[in-house]
């Protein structure tokens, strides 16, 4: 039987070129250590006319609301009840992302770009405090943006970014005594607001950050089945974040000629996150 959640019986009864892309599959291979997106820095760094193209690596947790949630119950196939399920925080919600990264400078001191990849997901033993555990598959996430120099002096900037990353995740929520696993659906949005400064050595490299904001909103679905009873249950919640405000810290290498490594560090309250890109301009 699950436990913990429902208000009603339930409540009786989850990473130069080569050493930059090794980096990345070393995080995607390696244990999750840090749900968030790779910023870079808030000012634009593409002329007029100019594109980039790039991989980005985000490896983040944190811990998440789920609110507003209910349930509904049928035995064999009829309905048998429905009601409300109890609010709860998710612990370490770890997350890794890869994208292909495409940046255009529209004007001068603006730009755009569009990400395009895949995640995983990972959490434990928080929905029904039974040592579950749950692996996602490898789905698909994009994230739009766009990054403005508003203010410029010698060799530092100003700007501000703003990005909005969307994330479908499923799989499956095992525990060792379940019979058959709980399946799980995901749906993320996530949106970040940054304003800093940035400032370029001589050489070409640059330190950025800021302050910024870290806004989450979804769902998770958890549906399973009890073959001894005939019974099935689907639980859903609203997601929100847990905490708002943070801080982040980065540098951009730059490392051949129209190239660069952007290496950076996001924390708030409830979430961390290390981020790796390699962009190529031109």
């Amino acid at each position: 039987m699950r436990t913990r959640t429902c208000v009603s019986e339930y409540k009786n009864t989850r990473y130069i070129r080569l050493v930059a892309l090794a980096l990345l599959m070393v995080g995607l291979t390696g244990s999750n250590a840090f749900a968030l997106d790779p910023m870079g820095p808030t000012t634009a760094g593409l002329r007029q006319g100019e594109s980039e193209i790039g991989i980005d690596y985000i490896q983040s947790t944190m811990d998440i609301k789920l609110t507003q949630g209910e349930y509904i119950e049928s035995l064999n196939g009829t309905f048998k009840e429905a009601g409300e399920a109890v609010s709860f925080e998710l612990k370490d919600f770890e997350m890794n992302k890869i994208y292909a990264n495409f940046g255009y400078g529209i004007w001068e001191g603006c730009e755009l770009f569009l990400r395009l990849g895949g995640v995983n997901t990972e959490f434990g033993d928080s929905i029904w405090e039974a040592g579950e555990e749950f692996d996602s598959n490898t789905n698909f996430t994009f994230c739009i943006g766009s990054r403005a120099t508003f203010y410029e002096i010698g060799d530092l900037k100003i700007g501000r970014l703003i990005q909005f990353s969307w994330a479908t995740m499923d799989g499956d929520l095992k525990a060792p005594q379940w019979t058959q696993p709980d399946s799980v659906d995901i749906d993320l949005l996530e949106i970040q607001i940054a304003i800093g400064p940035t400032y370029t050595a001589p050489n070409g490299t640059s330190i950025y950050g800021g302050p910024f904001f870290h806004f989450v909103d979804g769902d998770l679905e958890d549906k399973f089945t009890d073959d001894a009873t005939g019974i099935t249950s689907k639980y859903s919640w609203d997601i929100d974040e847990t905490s708002t405000f943070g801080g982040y810290l980065g540098t951009q290498l730059h490392i051949g000629e129209n190239s660069f490594l952007n290496i950076e560090y996001q924390h708030t309250a409830g979430a961390d996150a290390f981020g790796l890109s390699y962009i190529c301009r031109f």
